[in-house]
């Protein structure tokens, strides 16, 4: 991939910058080499950090699908927008900051994995699709045989996640391949016109059903998840273990099903990046490049039964922070990490920003493009991730459940209505979320700190969390 040679500096281009969102659902940070990881296999995305800013610390503002596009598609958390689970049955009837790229005169298209919850339309264009006919979430397809592609499911209630196999057809015939051929289509049509192109894949999310040889390239004897992080956290709140993990218990697969599970989950990173990679070559070879930002980020994380657990839905760092990467050569620093937690609620206001557009005075404070542009650490401000049980039903739990970070500190919550279930923790003296000091004195003012933070936002709340 020739990206490097684009890579140069000098000011920002006159005119508005093309946009293409590259986004990908359940990944994990630990999958990219440009975030640590020893094992993966990811040199396309690892080659846009180096040329562009990586933000280190980024979370979810929710660590479920819908809620988390729905913030980042409205700038607003979920106890702002009222978004706080899958499929909500009250759609907010409010506009997508996308509608003011439309306004200023660009081309906008969402393909792939839209998975929104809003009553308008975010893009000009859309094409939804989130699998292949050939494997669906909980099965193969009846003419693939399962045994013959080493599948690994949730052996648990209710749902049959498909945790890993390999692809059982002609990797042409992914939704992911089918997104991208879409995209250049839809590029290829251009009017001149800047285009806000958003490609979203429902890849490395079950089903993860691996393309070979990447189902192999990951040796599962190189895969090492910290050794702390491997069982139930002493300071897990009550809430995950009484509710969640009825549907998401890690420690019912076997240690063969668990290392096969992370063999498929980071070999299908591999061959999404290597993808990506491809996509980004075509584009520059015919110079869709020039000019255009490219960001890169996921709507939450995973667990890989680390924690005792597998799927999302829960704050700790392997399900609530995920990868954020901007590259525009010219307009954006290059080779900079950025340490300050943020939001990828910011990404929209910070396109915006980077674009020339104005952005509405109550979401400004939430543009990170000074900090790109000049490849330093953007304000610290509070940061906040929340969500309900309610996007899988059999759950039946209603209650809100929030998150707010300041710096190393991340306080979680549940509303019931009033604040209980109160877990603390301090990252930079325990990564791996094992001890709640939330009564412990020397954090007593950062408690209490934290939790007005997360009462002011239930203040803002629609009335049936009023």
């Amino acid at each position: 991939m020739a990206l490097g040679a684009m890579a140069s500096a000098g000011a920002a281009p006159a005119a508005r910058p093309n946009v293409l969102w590259l986004f990908t659902d359940e990944h994990r940070t630990d999958s990219l080499g440009c975030y640590g990881s020893r094992w993966a296999r990811t040199p396309a995305l690892d080659r846009l950090a180096a040329e562009g800013v990586r933000l280190a610390n980024a979370v979810t503002p929710a660590p479920v699908c819908g809620p988390a596009r729905m913030a980042m598609l409205t700038g607003k958390t979920c106890a702002e927008n009222g978004v706080w689970y899958n499929l909500t049955g009250d759609p907010p009837d409010m506009d997508c900051l996308t509608r003011h790229f439309e306004e200023a005169g660009y081309r906008t298209a969402g393909l792939g994995r839209n998975h929104w919850c809003c009553a308008k339309a975010p893009f000009q264009t859309a094409w939804t699709k989130h699998v292949s006919p050939h494997v669906g979430h909980f099965a193969y397809a009846k003419e693939h045989d399962e045994a013959a592609y080493d599948v690994v499911k949730y052996p648990g209630e209710p749902y049959p996640w498909i945790f890993g196999g390999t692809f059982p057809a002609d990797p042409a015939e992914t939704s992911e391949v089918e997104c991208i051929e879409r995209g250049k289509r839809w590029l290829e049509e251009g009017d001149g016109r800047p285009f806000f192109l958003r490609l979203a894949f429902n890849a490395p999310h079950t089903p993860v059903s691996t393309p070979a040889p990447f189902d192999t390239l990951i040796d599962e004897a190189d895969i090492r998840l910290p050794g702390a992080a491997e069982t139930a956290s002493p300071a897990e709140p009550a809430w995950v273990g009484e509710h969640l993990r009825r549907s998401a218990n890690g420690t019912l697969l076997s240690p063969e099903q668990v290392g096969k599970m992370r063999r498929y989950y980071y070999g299908l990173v591999a061959w999404m990046d290597h993808i990506l990679g491809e996509l980004l070559e075509w584009m520059d070879a015919r110079g869709y490049l020039e000019n255009t930002i490219v960001v890169f980020n996921a709507d939450h994380g995973t667990h890989l039964a680390d924690f005792g657990l597998v799927q999302k839905q829960t704050f700790f760092e392997p399900s609530v922070r995920v990868p954020y990467i901007f590259w525009w050569p010219g307009g954006f620093a290059g080779g900079k990490m950025l340490e300050t937690p943020v939001e990828t609620r910011t990404l929209l206001p910070t396109l915006m920003d980077a674009a020339g557009i104005a952005v509405p005075e109550e979401l400004r404070g939430l543009s990170l493009a000074e900090a790109l542009r000049k490849g330093t650490e953007p304000a610290s401000r509070p940061v906040y991730s929340m969500l309900t049980l309610q996007s899988f039903s059999e759950l039946d739990f209603a209650d809100p459940l929030m998150m707010v970070r300041e710096g190393p500190l991340k306080l979680t919550v549940r509303f019931d209505p009033d604040p209980c279930d109160l877990v603390l923790v301090d990252l930079d003296r325990d990564p791996y979320e094992r001890e709640n000091r939330v009564d412990w004195p020397d954090y007593a003012d950062a408690a209490q700190r934290l939790l007005g933070l997360a009462r002011a936002q239930m203040d803002a709340a629609r009335p049936r969390y009023g």
